[in-house]
């Protein structure tokens, strides 16, 4: 039986299958070996091996106690009062927590000092990005997200709020929300025109893209006019949800770099 429940387990791991979906096969499957755990508990009670039996009998209680737990979370929307899960997980520590203290405290406190700018004295900028732009961003994405700078936790929506945006004409549900503002970056004249240069800080940062337009004008008829200055600039793209035909779908979209730029006549 152990057997069987393990072969199916196994495969189950080489499918593309929806997480809570796959949540819930397990929560099943736990509770078919617990009644087989419960079938040996009593065998061996019925032969008055009652220390073996009792201890098996212990656990098939925690088993069925977790699937119960598993129950509720996977199939239905509410938490149990009587779910220890918590106080386990603040015993033994979570992933989230193991990583913050693997970070120097106050080593990743940081918030863009480039200023305030009022919505009439900004425009959208248009940046052309090569390869080597696109991996550069990508990395600095990634750095951004392992340093906790950034959150990639779906804004902390559920699956069914998720899937409630993507009813309602919303195409994905990025895993970092709107995006993860650059924590560093600036212009800079290049030999082949204005440059976007950013990353973690000043210190590691690399060119990012280079700028095309300003709203609607050619970045060459613009910098004539205007003095230019970067508002904001965020990485958005990344791990995403879209819907799929038994729930959500994981997809991995290109990472791109929206910038602003502020902009005074000369």
């Amino acid at each position: 039986m152990l057997s069987a429940l393990d072969l199916i387990n196994h495969y189950l791991g080489y499918l593309n299958v929806n997480p809570k979906l796959k949540g819930r096969i397990y929560t099943v499957l736990a509770a078919v070996g617990s009644s087989y755990i419960l079938y040996l508990a009593y065998s061996y009670l019925s032969n008055k091996a009652y220390v073996r039996g009792s201890l098996i009998l212990l656990a098939f209680l925690g088993i069925l106690y977790f699937t119960a737990v598993n129950f509720f979370y996977y199939f239905t929307d509410k938490a149990p009062k009587w779910d220890v899960s918590p106080k386990i997980a603040k015993v033994l520590g979570t992933p989230q927590e193991a990583a913050d203290e693997a970070i120097p405290a106050g080593g990743v406190q940081f918030v863009p000092s480039n200023g305030l700018y009022a919505s009439n004295e900004v425009l959208p900028a248009t940046l052309k990005l090569d390869a080597g732009m696109e991996a550069e961003l990508a990395t600095i994405a990634s750095q951004i997200t392992q340093s906790h700078l950034a959150d990639d936790n779906y804004d902390g929506l559920s699956e069914n709020q998720q899937m409630n945006l993507l009813s309602q004409g919303q195409t994905k549900v990025y895993a970092t929300g709107d995006g993860a503002p650059l924590p560093y970056y600036r212009l800079e004249q290049d030999a082949d025109g204005l440059a976007i240069y950013g990353g973690i800080n000043e210190m590691s940062a690399k060119r990012l893209g280079l700028v095309t337009e300003v709203g609607l004008q050619p970045i060459a008829e613009a910098a004539k006019k205007y003095n230019l200055y970067v508002a904001t600039a965020v990485i958005k793209g990344g791990l995403a949800h879209v819907k799929g035909r038994a729930g959500l779908t994981e997809i991995q979209d290109p990472y791109e770099l929206h910038v602003e730029l502020a902009y005074k006549p000369k």
